[in-house]
C-alpha cells in the first residue's frame, strides 16, 4: 500500500531516484508508475534488465490495463537495457541521453501530454560501469525534466550496489524513495522551467541528499536568459537550502553571464547567502517576477 501511495506522488517533471531490495517491489512501483501514466494518455518507454518484459505486461494487465494494446500501438515500449545503454559494450552516456530527449520531442509531436521513462539500472552493476559515470549520466540527465513533459523512475537494486554508491547516485536525483518510504512523500525537490522571465522555479528543499540534482540544474540554465541579461531562479517555493547549496549559487551568479537574478527569497534564504558572503553577480529580490 506504501508503494502505491508513493508512486503516484511521482509526475510529469520528477526524476525519481527509486532503490529496492526485493524484485517484486520494483515490479509493483513499474507497474504502478506506468499504469498511471497510460490512464493519463502519456507515452510511456521503459528500459529493463532485472525486470522482465512479461512480468510488467502481466502486472499491467492484472490492474486493467490494456498492455497489448498499448504495445502494438507504440504507447508503451519495453527495451533492453544493456544494448540500450551500452551499444557496443560500452556505456554511451551522452548518446543515451541524446536517445531520451529525442524521444520525449517525439512524444510531444505525436501528441501525448506526457513521456514516462523507465531505467532498469541492474545492468550496470554486471557491467562493473564506474559510479562516477553513473553518477556523472543521473546529473545530466536532469536537464531532460524540468519542461514538466517527462516522468522518470530510476531503479536501483541496493543488494547489487553499495551503499556509498547508492548515495552517490542518489544525490544525482532531486527526489528519492523506494517501498519503504513513507506515504507522505513528495520529491523533495521540483523545478520547473519558466518562459517569462526565462529561468527555473524551485519547489521544495536542498540538501546534501540531492546536491548534485541541484548544481546541475543550475548549470542547465546556462544559454536560458536574455542575452545580456541575469538568469532568473525563482526561489519562492523554496522551504530549505544548506550551505552547499548557497555556495552554488553564488558560483552560478559568478558564472552565468548577466549574472543569476533570484526572486521570492525567503528571509532563511536571504540569512544563509549573507552568511556564505553574497556575491556581486547574486542579485536576490523580495517577489517572485
Amino acid at each position: 500500500m506504501t508503494t502505491v501511495r508513493v508512486v503516484d506522488q511521482v509526475g510529469l517533471g520528477d526524476h525519481v531516484f527509486w532503490s529496492y531490495d526485493d524484485t517484486a517491489a520494483a515490479l509493483d512501483a513499474v507497474g504502478r508508475f506506468l499504469a498511471t501514466g497510460l490512464r493519463l494518455g502519456h507515452k510511456a518507454l521503459c528500459f529493463l534488465d532485472a525486470l522482465a518484459p512479461d512480468a510488467v505486461l502481466a502486472d499491467l494487465s492484472a490492474r486493467g490495463v490494456p498492455a497489448d494494446a498499448a504495445r502494438a500501438e507504440g504507447r508503451l515500449r519495453l527495451l533492453p537495457a544493456g544494448g540500450s545503454y551500452r551499444p557496443g559494450r560500452r556505456f554511451d552516456r551522452p548518446g543515451m541521453i541524446a536517445v531520451l530527449a529525442a524521444e520525449s520531442a517525439r512524444a510531444h509531436r505525436e501528441g501525448y501530454p506526457g513521456l514516462r521513462l523507465v531505467g532498469d539500472m541492474a545492468w550496470a552493476a554486471r557491467a562493473g560501469t564506474s559510479v562516477v559515470e553513473l553518477h556523472r549520466y543521473e546529473t545530466e540527465v536532469n536537464a531532460l525534466f524540468p519542461d514538466g513533459t517527462v516522468a522518470g523512475l530510476c531503479l536501483y537494486d541496493r543488494r547489487l550496489f553499495p551503499a556509498d554508491q547508492i548515495r552517490a547516485i542518489a544525490a544525482a536525483h532531486p527526489g528519492s524513495a523506494g517501498p519503504d518510504t513513507g506515504g507522505s512523500w513528495r520529491p523533495l525537490l521540483r523545478a520547473y522551467r519558466t518562459r517569462d522571465p526565462a529561468g527555473l522555479r524551485l519547489v521544495g528543499e536542498i540538501d546534501r541528499s540531492n546536491g548534485d540534482a541541484f548544481t546541475a540544474m543550475l548549470s542547465g540554465m546556462s544559454g536560458w536568459a536574455v542575452p545580456g541579461g541575469p538568469a532568473v531562479l525563482d526561489v519562492s517555493g523554496l522551504s530549505f537550502a544548506d550551505v552547499g547549496a548557497a555556495h552554488d549559487l553564488l558560483r552560478a551568479g559568478e558564472t552565468q553571464t548577466g549574472g543569476l537574478r533570484l526572486v521570492g527569497c525567503r528571509p532563511a534564504v536571504r540569512r544563509l547567502l549573507d552568511l556564505v558572503g553574497q556575491g556581486a553577480h547574486l542579485q536576490p529580490v523580495g517577489r517572485p517576477a
